[in-house]
C-alpha cells in the first residue's frame, strides 16, 4: 500500500517540473460559434433590457400614479357567484270536505255534502249525504208527481303493502208516483181515495278484500236490502272468492261464487195472490291467463247449478270463457275475441232500477244466456284519442221486456199501480246482433270527451204462424241510440260538462181491458210506437277562489215533454243554480 502511494506521488511531482517550461507563442483570436439550445431551466430567470446609445429613441419617463377607492352601487351578481333558488309550484290546499246547496225551477232543491278523515296512514273513512227533489208537480198531471232521491253512504278503506280491504254501507230512497195514466180517471170517489206515492227503499252492505301474496287473492260479499211502499220485501246475498297462482309466467284463477235471492210481494197482478219467490245459483269458474306481453288471453269455462222451484229439469249449465287480444309492437290497431256466458238472476232491485215504474206485482225468473260473443278492435291514432268498434252477438233464452198492465180498477180496493199505470216483464227467447262504435279522448289538463254510438238488430226463436205479435216484439229497445259527454277546463276556474243522449223509435205494448167484465189476463195486447227523443244536459263550475265555487246546472234542454218510458211526461227545461264551498273538518 505504501509503494503504491510512493509511486503517484512521484508521477505528480515529475509532470508539475515538465509543466513549468513556457513558449512564447503570441497573441490570437479565436471566434467560437455556437448555436442556441433553449431549455426550460432558462424560463424563469429574469432578462436585462438591453441598452441601446442612439439618439433618435427618446428615453422612457417614469409614470408615478395612485390608486384610491370611489363608493359605487352595484346591482351586478355573478351568475356563477351564487346557487339559483328554486321556487316550488304553489299547490292548491286539499280539504277533506264540501257542501253545496242549489234551487231551481219546479222547486228543486239540492242539498250535497261529503267528508273523508284519515284515522291513520293505514285507514280512512269517508261519508256522504245528497238530495235531490222535484217539490212541484209536472203540469197537466192530474195525480202527484212530485220525485226525489236520497242517498247516505259511509265507506272505510284499509290498505297496507299485503292487503287492502273496503267496505260500505250504503242506502238510497227513490220517492215518485204511478202517475202516469193511460187515460184520464173520471171516478171522483176514486181520485179522492187514491195514493199514488212508491217509495223504493234500498239498503246495501258490500265489502271487499283483496291480498297481493297468497293464493286467496280477492274475498267479495254483497248484501241489498230492498222493499217499497206496498209491503214489498227482496234479500240478496252475493258471495265470491278468488284464488289464483302463477305457473310458467300464466295465471290460473278459480273462481267460485254463491248468489241467494229471495222476493216477497204483496200479491201477484193477475192471481191476486202473494209471492214468495226464492231462487240461487253456485258457479265455479276455472280458467287460465296471461295478461303481460303482446298476445293476452283467458282460456276455460263455467260451472254453474242453479237453485229453486225453475231448475227442477236442469239445473247444471257450463259457458265458456274466452278472451283473445293481440298488441303489435309496431302500429296501434289491436284486435280482440271475446266468448262467454251467462246465468242471471233478475230481481226486483234491478228490475226498478232500469224502470221505476215496473209494478211490485211481476213473475221474476231467471235469465239463461248460452252464448255471447263480442268481436272488435281498439286503435291509438294519437297522444289520448282511442276509437273502438265491436260487433256484437247474443243469445237470450229469457229475456226480460217492460210492456204496460191493463186497467184493473177496484173501488173496494184502490191500488196505485193498477190503473194501466204499471209495467209487467214478459220473457222471450232472442238473439241479438248488433255493433258498436266508441271514440275516447283525454286532454292535458284534465278534460275528456266520449262519443258512443250503437245498433242492434232483435230476432226471436221458435216462432211459428201462430206466434202473437206481441211475443215478437222487443218492447222499449231501440234499435239506435247515441251518446255524447265530456268535461271541458277553460282555464283555471272553469269547469263544463255536458250529456247528450238520443233514443231512437221503439215500441211498446199494452193490455187493452177497457170491456166491463172481461178478465185481464186474456185481454188483448195492442202496439203502440213511441217516437224517438234527444235529451241534452249541460252544467258549468266557477271557482271564485280555493273555498267558494258557483254551479249552474240545466237538464233536459230539448224541453222534450216525454222521454223514456209510454205515459210518463217528464218535467220541461231544469236550470238550478247553487254554491259550493270546501272546508276542512277536523275531529
Amino acid at each position: 500500500m505504501n509503494k503504491q502511494l510512493l509511486f503517484v506521488f512521484l508521477l505528480c511531482f515529475v509532470g508539475h517540473v515538465f509543466g513549468q517550461e513556457s513558449e512564447n507563442i503570441g497573441v490570437q483570436e479565436v471566434t467560437v460559434i455556437k448555436s442556441y439550445t433553449p431549455s426550460l431551466q432558462d424560463v424563469f430567470k429574469l432578462r436585462q433590457s438591453p441598452q441601446v446609445i442612439d439618439s433618435i429613441i427618446a428615453p422612457k419617463k417614469d409614470v408615478t400614479y395612485s390608486i384610491f377607492s370611489v363608493p359605487v352601487a352595484s346591482t351586478f351578481i355573478p351568475s356563477k357567484g351564487s346557487a339559483r333558488q328554486l321556487q316550488p309550484k304553489k299547490k292548491k290546499p286539499q280539504f277533506n270536505s264540501q257542501a253545496a246547496l242549489g234551487f231551481g225551477n219546479f222547486n228543486q232543491l239540492l242539498f250535497d255534502y261529503s267528508s273523508n278523515y284519515s284515522i291513520d296512514r293505514r285507514q280512512k273513512i269517508d261519508w256522504l249525504v245528497n238530495y235531490n227533489g222535484f217539490l212541484k208537480n209536472i203540469e197537466d198531471v192530474p195525480l202527484d208527481s212530485k220525485q226525489s232521491n236520497l242517498m247516505l253512504n259511509v265507506s272505510h278503506q284499509y290498505a297496507t303493502t299485503k292487503r287492502n280491504n273496503f267496505s260500505q254501507l250504503n242506502f238510497r230512497q227513490h220517492q215518485q208516483s204511478f202517475y202516469g195514466l193511460r187515460a184520464p180517471i173520471e171516478d171522483q170517489f176514486i181520485l179522492d181515495n187514491l195514493d199514488p206515492k212508491q217509495n223504493l227503499n234500498y239498503f246495501s252492505l258490500t265489502s271487499n278484500w283483496q291480498w297481493y301474496e297468497p293464493w286467496v287473492k280477492a274475498l267479495k260479499l254483497n248484501t241489498y236490502l230492498t222493499s217499497d211502499a206496498f209491503a214489498t220485501t227482496e234479500a240478496e246475498l252475493d258471495f265470491s272468492a278468488k284464488i289464483q297462482t302463477l305457473i310458467g309466467g300464466v295465471a290460473v284463477t278459480l273462481l267460485p261464487e254463491f248468489t241467494y235471492l229471495n222476493t216477497k210481494f204483496e200479491e201477484d197482478y193477475y192471481s191476486r195472490l202473494p209471492i214468495d219467490y226464492t231462487a240461487g245459483k253456485g258457479s265455479l269458474s276455472l280458467f287460465a291467463s296471461k295478461i303481460r306481453g303482446k298476445f293476452k288471453f283467458k282460456v276455460g269455462a263455467t260451472a254453474v247449478i242453479g237453485i229453486g222451484d225453475e231448475f227442477t229439469e236442469n239445473n247444471l249449465f257450463v259457458y265458456p270463457q274466452l278472451a283473445l287480444s293481440y298488441l303489435p309492437e309496431k302500429g296501434n290497431f289491436a284486435p280482440f275475441l271475446k266468448v262467454d256466458g251467462d246465468l242471471t238472476l233478475n230481481s226486483f232491485r234491478s228490475f226498478s232500477h232500469e224502470n221505476p215504474y215496473v209494478a211490485p206485482a211481476i213473475d221474476l225468473q231467471s235469465s239463461f244466456i248460452p252464448l255471447k260473443v263480442q268481436l272488435g278492435t281498439r286503435s291509438k291514432f294519437s297522444a289520448g284519442w282511442e276509437f273502438q268498434w265491436n260487433l256484437d252477438y247474443q243469445q237470450n233464452k229469457q229475456r226480460p221486456l217492460f210492456r204496460n198492465f191493463g186497467l184493473d180498477i177496484d173501488r173496494q180496493n184502490i191500488i196505485a199501480y193498477r190503473l194501466g199505470n204499471s209495467f209487467e216483464v214478459e220473457y222471450v227467447s232472442m238473439t241479438t246482433v248488433g255493433v258498436t262504435t266508441q271514440l275516447s279522448a283525454a286532454f292535458k289538463n284534465g278534460g275528456r270527451m266520449q262519443l258512443k254510438a250503437s245498433y242492434a238488430d232483435y230476432s226471436f226463436d221458435e216462432q211459428t204462424d201462430e206466434t202473437n205479435l206481441a211475443q215478437a216484439t222487443a218492447f222499449n229497445l231501440p234499435q239506435l241510440a247515441l251518446s255524447f259527454n265530456g268535461t271541458l277546463k277553460v282555464g283555471q276556474r272553469i269547469n263544463v260538462q255536458w250529456l247528450l243522449k238520443h233514443v231512437g223509435d221503439r215500441q211498446n205494448a199494452y193490455r187493452n181491458s177497457s170491456f166491463i167484465g172481461q178478465d185481464i189476463q186474456d185481454a188483448p195486447v195492442l202496439i203502440e210506437e213511441l217516437s224517438a227523443f234527444t235529451q241534452i244536459d249541460l252544467s258549468a263550475n266557477y271557482a271564485f277562489n280555493e273555498r267558494w265555487g258557483l254551479f249552474l246546472k240545466g237538464k233536459n234542454l230539448t224541453n222534450q215533454t216525454t222521454l223514456q218510458w209510454s205515459n210518463y211526461p217528464v218535467y220541461g227545461t231544469q236550470v238550478l243554480l247553487g254554491l259550493r264551498y270546501n272546508f276542512d273538518l277536523s275531529f
